[in-house]
């Protein structure tokens, strides 16, 4: 047996107290989605050192539409020794690139920061472009900004 609404009480649902009924429970609904948004916000910007620290021995995969998959591994404070050492702008990248590189594909020969720049004479042109771009992209990869969003100046130079 199948059960259909009478008219009346359609013409209940659309009455002005139940419309402002339903008004109130849509807003109440919001307001619950949006505590949820935020308790879900506030839980994921908790510090966890053990969270940081273990995600950093991971080795992370990128499906790059040119490259194919590109695997990976997070650089830590002991990468960003590494790449200080190093002399230009485009070694440091090389570095970083290389660094990150050789934690998912051991394999890799070794580098040391003075002589990086074999590994970029080595690599071709068309996939390290490529390559530099995904790399860049990622958050804070070699950030120019300092830490309050600044720009980076260079040493001040010595008065004569």
């Amino acid at each position: 047996m199948i059960f259909l609404p009478k008219e009346n009480s359609i013409a209940a649902l659309n009455t002005p107290e139940n419309l402002e009924r339903i008004k109130r429970y849509v807003a109440m609904a919001e307001k619950q989605a949006a505590e949820s948004r935020d308790r879900a916000e506030a839980t994921a910007k908790i510090f966890n050192p053990s969270e940081l620290m273990r995600r950093t021995s991971e080795i992370r995969e990128f499906d790059h539409p040119q490259l194919g998959l590109i695997r990976f591994g997070e650089l830590t404070i002991a990468d960003s020794e590494i790449i200080r050492q190093c002399k230009s702008e485009a070694d440091k990248t090389a570095m970083a690139v290389y660094l990150m590189l050789k934690k998912a594909y051991p394999e890799m020969p070794t580098y040391a920061p003075e002589n990086i720049s074999e590994f970029y004479r080595a690599f071709p042109v068309m996939e390290g472009a490529a390559l530099l771009q995904f790399v860049s992209e990622l958050p804070v990869f070699l950030q120019r900004n300092s830490a309050t969003g600044s720009e980076v100046v260079g040493k001040p130079k010595k008065l004569a």
